[in-house]
């Protein structure tokens, strides 16, 4: 419909120039100076000279009377022509709005990946929310994600390291996505990733386990389409063919089912917290006697736009370090008998964590996606120091 509107836009300038510059073009030729002869030559066109028309020489009748009506003639045509194109070139730039509105020609469609990536987003900010167990207490300050200490960024894609692909498909680190302001900047997001066919059949196990997981749940009927959404965006096709097209669409694929595996797997993750919870608040129910030093579920807020989760469950150790001892090394074994036998101390034994997991931070990018590990983030293990 544009190139419609332009083109008649175009013709009509053509129009109008054209018969404006005719009738202009007449009257110039009409005062054009005649050519006579000189008195006392013989008249040959060698010898003519050129001299201008006096008054009594010049044209009588309809061609005298046209130079002036050709004056008013194309003035007035050329303010009916200047009114026109101020009523039509406001339509035009209308049309043209409608017309990338309704029907943007010049725009590509959007790509698999952005389309992935933005069912990704709806999918984990649809089923996070569900949570049951206790959620951050009200009023406490988010720590903002930049601020925890981290190894140097990693860039996902063709030249990512076979030990990096190897880590996120096989890993169940905890992890969290960090997602664009503004969804338009991922319309260029385009990252490719190469696994080797052992790998790659590893990332396909571990989908369909985690997607069979997530399944059996009761999630309700939109995270469900949506998980299909993301399974056909995602899916793998078969290896064999040589067309680079194909080849282009076999690596964004591979690289979208690492970001889905991911996104799983943070979900079952965190029902599996929510369970511990749950389970440790009815131990705390059912006894009287002080639980042993032992790892505790315990939930933060972290800031960053677009983030999700926006929590991360890093656990925390708590209980009392009693005799006997059956998580302590050999200094708290005999820091405890000093205590044991009465003998002052500055400090008591503490139950503390020893062992930690890094915290994954997939930042998507119009450009592409950098892996980030927040170093000692979640606590795996404690004993008594």
């Amino acid at each position: 419909m544009l190139f419609y509107a332009r083109f008649w836009l175009i013709l009509l300038l053509t129009v109008a120039t054209g018969s404006c510059g005719a009738k202009i073009g007449h009257k110039e030729q009409d005062n054009s100076p005649m050519v006579t002869p000189i008195s006392g030559w013989n008249g040959d066109e060698q010898d003519m000279a050129r001299v201008p028309r006096s008054a009594s020489e010049q044209p009588i009748g309809p061609s005298a009377q046209s130079t002036h009506a050709t004056d008013v003639a194309c003035d007035e045509e050329q303010l009916a022509h200047s009114r026109a194109m101020d009523d039509f070139l406001p339509a035009l730039n209308r049309e043209s709005e409608l017309g990338r509105m309704e029907n943007p020609l010049d725009e590509k469609p959007p790509s698999r990946t952005y389309l992935f990536l933005c069912e990704l987003q709806k999918f984990l900010s649809d089923i996070l929310p569900q949570k049951e167990g206790p959620a951050p207490q009200r009023g406490a300050n988010a720590v903002s994600l930049d601020a925890l200490h981290s190894l140097p960024p990693l860039s996902l894609g063709v030249s990512s390291t076979v030990s990096l692909l190897s880590g996120l498909v096989n890993s169940s680190t905890p992890t969290v996505f960090v997602f664009p302001e503004r969804q338009q900047g991922l319309q260029t997001h385009r990252v490719e990733v190469t696994l080797d066919s052992p790998l790659l059949s590893v990332l396909r196990m571990r989908l369909d386990e985690a997607m069979a997981q997530v399944k059996q749940q009761e999630v309700g009927q939109k995270v469900i389409d949506r998980l299909q959404k993301l399974s056909e965006l995602s899916a793998l096709s078969p290896d064999g063919e040589d067309d680079e097209a194909v080849d282009k669409n076999r690596k964004e694929a591979q690289y979208r089912s690492i970001l889905l595996l991911k996104a799983l797997q943070v979900v079952l993750l965190t029902w599996e917290v929510e369970r511990a919870q749950r389970a440790a608040r009815a131990d705390e129910d059912g006894s009287s006697v002080p639980s042993q030093c032992r790892l505790q579920s315990l939930t933060v807020s972290l800031r960053k736009f677009l983030l999700e989760p926006s929590t991360a469950n890093i656990n925390n150790c708590e209980g009392v370090c009693g005799f006997p001892l059956t998580n302590a090394n050999n200094h708290a074994i005999l820091l405890n008998s000093h205590i044991q036998s009465g003998q002052p101390v500055n400090r008591s034994l503490c139950c503390v964590p020893v062992d930690f997991d890094d915290l994954c931070v997939i930042e998507l990018e119009s450009e592409g996606t950098n892996i980030f590990f927040k170093t000692n983030v979640v606590a795996t293990k404690c004993e008594c120091r």
